[in-house]
């Protein structure tokens, strides 16, 4: 049986994209995405969950996402889980995960609906690599 590794959020933004430029001179963009989901506590009350996802967004869509998303727009991503470890200068072993994005598409931003933009001629409003 083959192994798949696919990962779809649909959250808000914690903070706005930044542009930066790795090492290899490749822009990429790192978005805190919030998902929240409701936990019954049993007697008609209800508890929100917030989970927090670190995504990273890479080339051409980065760069678009930097210039169209704000802070708690709603997103659309679809990725893949990687997990990233190094060594602490005391030699202590870490790691984290975090969803490389393979596609991001806007559900809204602070220049308004997709729709809208779409309609306007705007065709780079989603960020697909």
């Amino acid at each position: 049986m083959r192994t798949m590794n696919k990962v779809f959020l649909i959250g808000n933004l914690g903070n706005d994209p930044e542009l930066r430029v790795s090492e290899n001179g490749i822009p990429y963009t790192r978005i805190s995405l919030a998902t929240h989901r409701t936990k019954d506590k049993g007697d008609e009350s209800e508890e929100t969950i917030t989970q927090w996802h670190s995504v990273y967004v890479w080339g051409t869509q980065a760069e678009t996402c930097a210039r169209w998303l704000s802070k708690g727009a709603l997103v659309f991503v679809e990725g893949e889980v990687r997990q990233v470890e190094w060594k602490k200068d005391d030699g202590e072993n870490r790691s984290f995960s975090l969803v490389h994005a393979l596609e991001v598409k806007f559900l809204n931003s602070k220049q308004g609906n997709l729709d809208n933009r779409r309609r306007a001629g705007n065709h780079d409003a989603v960020a697909q690599r």
